[in-house]
């Protein structure tokens, strides 16, 4: 039995009571549930990275551990490429003009070629060059060892999910426009798809929670190096009475025994030929009920040793509470609770089953609400405390990375939309 363990025990109930209860005042720090001090990091200066405002914008790391940064602006509509080393901002290059903002993300396939994803456009950066591929409706990439995969939305009917039906409550919707209802709406609830890159093409692998009438909403992948995905997704039912879920699943290299008895998949208009691919069920973490808040935030995986930490933010009004989650071997460990952040939670691996977090944080109490946002390890068990990185930050367009030694990039926006980041050196 672990002692230490059990002697923080009660301070951690303590706090996480005062938390519920809302002993908060204003101007107040985050909450800390730890009895460590903050990690010894040494931060850069803050690095703007453009000096107009961004709608979105994405991140990859590259083997010389330079950032890649993907950004789309709006005045005028252009899709950038930086590239951002420890001195600053080495390179910034347009790739084409864009007005389109529903989808984007970056990722750097097994041989070192960039490629990038807006909404179906498809672009690739091989020897200094950017071309132009075949579209298709990618709206996420994961990294793998020696594989690139790609997450993408289906409608239920086209892969055989069961319909179902969503009750809204509509207000004014009785006779004389005085009373209220339920109206049923029937529909077949959206799925998520997992694609492999091969030389052929895009190779289906996995159909997320086919069995189910819970709709997919969002999913964070990342891969170890023994080629298995690790996965945290949301799914949720329609309608004014909704439940919503977070949810972890494996999904196991493909061998050609698991692929010969896999389900056969439903071709679609995106498709060249049917594939094959397997259904996965995930094991349910949490599941609420409205009026309640639930976010499933990101999931990060220790490559040596496939070590998965998940994170978690759930919410009744004003009130949050933040947690991780070890799985090892496939088994879901205790939750330990990180601070009452508000924002997000972005999660990378630093080796030897640690962890880094970038948690935003915002003092409700305080007549102007401020935006934080913090660095923070994971290491035997437990978050270290918080280093602030920046503050007066807009909520959107955070993103960290880390290259697995001993060198992180945290990249947020300003109030004014303008993108900046710091390298964060442990």
């Amino acid at each position: 039995m672990n002692l230490k363990v059990l002697s923080r025990t009660p301070k951690i109930a303590i706090l996480f009571v005062l938390f519920l209860f809302g002993c908060a005042v204003p101007g107040r720090g985050p909450l800390v549930v730890t009895d460590r001090s903050s990690p010894d990091v040494r931060l850069s200066p803050e690095i703007q990275l453009l000096d107009v405002p961004i709608q979105k914008i994405r991140v990859a790391i590259d083997q010389d551990g330079r950032v890649h940064a993907l950004a789309l602006t709006s005045k005028p509509p252009e899709l950038h490429h930086l590239i951002i080393g420890i001195e600053g901002v080495l390179k910034r290059e347009v790739v084409t003009g864009s007005a389109s903002y529903d989808h984007l993300d970056i990722a750097f396939d097994s041989s070192g070629s960039l490629h990038a994803i807006v909404d179906e456009d498809h672009f690739v950066l091989e020897d200094g060059v950017w071309r132009t591929l075949q579209k298709h409706h990618c709206i996420k990439f994961i990294s793998g060892e020696e594989d690139l995969f790609c997450l993408s939305r289906v409608e239920g009917k086209d892969v055989g999910a069961a319909a179902d039906v969503d009750w809204y409550f509509i207000a004014g919707a009785g006779y004389g426009g005085g009373g209220c209802c339920l109206i049923p709406l029937p529909h077949h609830p959206d799925k998520l798809v997992l694609a492999r890159k091969t030389s052929e093409g895009w190779s289906k692998l996995a159909l997320f929670d086919a069995e189910t009438k819970f709709e997919m909403r969002y999913a964070a992948i990342a891969a170890d190096n023994s080629g298995t995905l690790h996965v945290l997704y949301n799914s949720a039912e329609g309608g004014s009475l909704r439940a919503e879920q977070c949810a972890y699943a494996r999904i196991e290299p493909m061998t050609a025994k698991k692929a010969s008895q896999s389900k056969q998949s439903y071709s679609s208009d995106h498709e060249e030929a049917p594939r094959t691919f397997a259904n996965v069920s995930g094991q349910v973490l949490v599941t609420r009920r409205n009026p309640s808040f639930l976010s499933c935030q990101d999931i990060a995986v220790d490559p040596e040793t496939g070590t998965a930490l998940i994170t978690i933010m759930e919410g009744y009004g004003e009130r949050f509470q933040s947690y991780s989650r070890i799985v090892e071997s496939g088994k879901i460990g205790w939750n330990v609770l990180m601070y009452d952040f508000d924002g997000m939670i972005d999660v990378e691996p630093a080796g030897e089953r640690r962890f880094l977090a970038l948690g935003v944080w915002s003092d409700q109490g305080s007549p102007t609400k401020t935006w934080f946002i913090y660095y923070l390890e994971y290491h035997d068990g437990m978050w270290s405390a918080p280093v602030e990185l920046g503050k007066n930050i807009h909520v959107g367009n955070v993103a960290f990375l880390s290259d697995l030694d001993r060198r992180a990039f945290a990249l947020w926006t300003k109030k004014d939309g303008r993108p900046v980041g710091r390298w964060i050196e442990r």
